[in-house]
């Protein structure tokens, strides 16, 4: 499961960083687009300050201060100069600079370029960089050639503000020239002069004289004042608009539409992987739900349907790409219905057990009390005449009746105790040997065993201590050593070996017989709770509980108990404690 787990990290990993990544280049592209329209309305508004601030984006890496990337400055056109200025006045970068410029502007120079926004006869555009630690003043300059041509006119042909008659002819032969006309106009705004055919002066409205300063590129005309010194009268020269391009009125409907066709490319690339991930997902998941529906059912053996494995897996039995990612959990699958199938089974089989067990102890019990109510009526009757024998052996026959009763209900509270880990022990170190010598001498001095039954010792040869409840082992050994009389035949020799292993911190004890041994089946639930199994044909009492009785002790001493048999062969128990 930890590999799939990773499969399942690396797969949805990889599936959401590609829908990120998507969503990152569909936002880059819609960020283009609006740049782009951006870039496109600030050049139709004001030509220059567009290209100032394309050039400030023309920069390197570096986050600390300013360094524009090599051939910024091959874009200029000829009529145009950019120099950029540190936070001293110092210019650390030019470009189509002429010669006569400084190179290093005091804080008078500067703010005299920004009240006139001129220098020498050059018109000047700024962009203030902000971003570095320190910031840089972008100048943009160009050659007005309208605003030059106006002075040189008013100085050339102004005779107290108007211009003479004699020189009417050649001044609208200039204006011709620059496709211009001319107005000189008073303080009340009267027009005292009006000279040249070119493009009439529109009449703009109070506000539009703020947007030909900050938006000069909006208007199809430009207007180019001159003040004359020596009267009130204003020279107003009205030229076309060269930076003009024809303004797209359409462009905010233009960007809404680029959003709108890039939301419809996010919706439909979303519908198609969801639609995608449900087939993906979805089929798998109904699967699983159809299986754990037939678990519910019982139905272990039919882990997929036959369509559903035509569906899985390919001709040669590998899974199919599409459920490749699954393989691990239809794997889990396969392995679980074997378990819940091997759980079924040994449940009903233990149910089996179990319904033998009641009816073999119903007639356990049935047995003695049969015989203890025959005799009990008997000597209530009074019918007969007991002699002294009679009754002493009516006696010893009802007292092992209830013995044998006595060891039955014990074996079950017992076998409760132990389940339910409530059985009291009291553990102190004890010397293993003369421990087993003194539970192995009952079965030594029993009469009844010495001739049917040859029991033989091997201690360790030193003294070898224990941590162990005394009573309790006891009865794990009895349990063992009845065990193997009660299912060999007469004349099996019983052999108790006690050993170490030092290099695997093993302390082992060995009850191995020569007897008949035991089938696999009996092997495999000698163990179990109410299970009597026999390898002969005569009936067993007894509960069933003794070897897991054992058992159970031998895990409250921190040991185990395992088993080695074959049929004929004999059978060796052995018990391990770890020596620490």
């Amino acid at each position: 499961m930890k590999k799939l787990r990773w499969r399942l990290f690396l797969h949805f990993s990889f599936q959401f960083i590609s829908i990120a990544v998507l969503m990152v280049i569909v936002i880059l592209m819609t960020l283009f687009i609006v740049i782009a329209f951006y870039a496109k309305d600030v050049s139709e508004n004001n030509y220059y300050q567009a290209k100032l601030e394309s050039i400030t984006v023309d920069t390197g890496i570096s986050f600390k201060q300013l360094e524009m990337n090599d051939g910024w400055d091959e874009s200029l056109e000829e009529d145009l100069w950019v120099q950029i200025i540190n936070e001293d006045g110092k210019v650390v970068e030019a470009g189509n600079v002429p010669k006569d410029l400084p190179n290093q502007y005091s804080p008078f120079e500067l703010l005299e370029m920004q009240e006139t926004e001129e220098l020498q006869d050059y018109s000047l555009t700024f962009y203030l960089e902000t971003f570095y630690e320190t910031p840089y003043l972008f100048v943009l300059g160009h050659f007005d050639q309208e605003k030059n041509f106006l002075e040189t006119l008013a100085q050339d042909y102004g005779q107290k503000g108007l211009i003479a008659d004699q020189h009417l002819a050649e001044v609208e032969s200039k204006l011709k020239n620059i496709n211009g006309s001319l107005e000189l106009v008073d303080s009340n705004e009267k027009v005292k002069q009006r000279i040249g055919v070119g493009p009439k002066k529109e009449q703009d409205k109070p506000l539009h004289l703020f947007m030909r300063k900050e938006q000069p590129d909006v208007f199809s005309t430009k207007l180019t004042t001159y003040q004359d010194p020596d009267s009130d009268l204003r020279w107003v020269l009205t030229t076309s608009n060269e930076n003009k391009k024809e303004m797209n009125f359409d462009s905010y409907r233009d960007l809404a539409m680029a959003f709108g066709i890039t939301a419809m490319i996010v919706l439909l690339i979303t519908i198609l992987i969801s639609v995608w991930n449900g087939f993906r997902y979805g089929n798998p998941l109904f699967i699983f739900a159809n299986w754990l529906s037939r678990m519910g059912n019982e139905q272990y053996e039919e882990v997929l349907t036959e369509r559903e494995r035509k569906q899985v897996f390919r001709k040669n039995g590998k899974t199919k790409m599409r459920y490749r990612l699954y393989d691990e959990v239809f794997q889990a699958f396969y392995g679980m219905a074997e378990k819940l199938e091997r759980s079924k089974k040994e449940r009903e089989e233990l149910e089996k057990n179990r319904e033998e067990w009641m009816t073999g102890i119903s007639h356990d019990l049935r047995t003695p009390l049969s015989t203890m109510q025959g005799y009990g009526k008997l000597l209530e009757s009074g019918q007969y005449e007991w002699t002294k024998e009679e009754l002493e052996e009516i006696g010893k026959t009802l007292g092992e009746k209830s013995e044998y009763m006595l060891s039955l209900i014990e074996d079950f509270s017992l076998s409760f105790q132990l389940k339910n880990q409530e059985t009291p022990a009291s553990f102190k170190q004890v010397d293993i040997n003369p421990l087993m010598e003194d539970i192995l001498s009952k079965f030594q001095g029993d009469l009844t065993l010495r001739d049917d039954y040859q029991l033989r010792f091997q201690p360790l040869n030193q003294p070898h201590y224990l941590s162990a409840d005394e009573k309790w082992f006891e009865r794990m050994i009895d349990n063992l050593i009845y065990n193997a009389i009660k299912h060999n035949p007469q004349g099996t020799d019983i052999e108790v070996v006690l050993s170490k292993d030092e290099p695997k911190n093993e302390f082992k004890i060995l009850i191995k017989d020569n007897g008949i041994g035991m089938d696999e089946v009996t092997k495999k639930h000698l163990f179990t709770r109410y299970y009597r199994g026999t390898n002969t044909d005569e009936r067993i009492e007894g509960t069933g509980l003794g070897m897991n009785i054992a058992m159970r002790i031998a895990q409250l001493h921190r040991g185990e108990v395992s088993v080695e048999s074959e049929k004929s062969q004999g059978t060796t128990v052995s018990i391990v404690f770890p020596l620490s």
